[in-house]
């Protein structure tokens, strides 16, 4: 694997580990019942979800 393979994968990694964030934060927005579901996701909701 060459320098430049690795590196746009890293990238592309990193763009969907923020689209799914993202993606999380808005679903527990949007649907209130889902909140303690899924502890995990409540918690990146009231921790990233400002950010987002």
């Amino acid at each position: 694997m060459d320098e430049d393979t690795i590196i746009t994968a890293m990238e592309r990694r990193r763009e969907l580990r923020d689209r799914n964030v993202h993606d999380v934060v808005e679903l527990l927005q949007r649907r209130e019942e889902l909140k303690g579901v899924y502890p995990m996701a409540d918690l990146v909701v009231d921790n990233l979800g400002w950010v987002v």
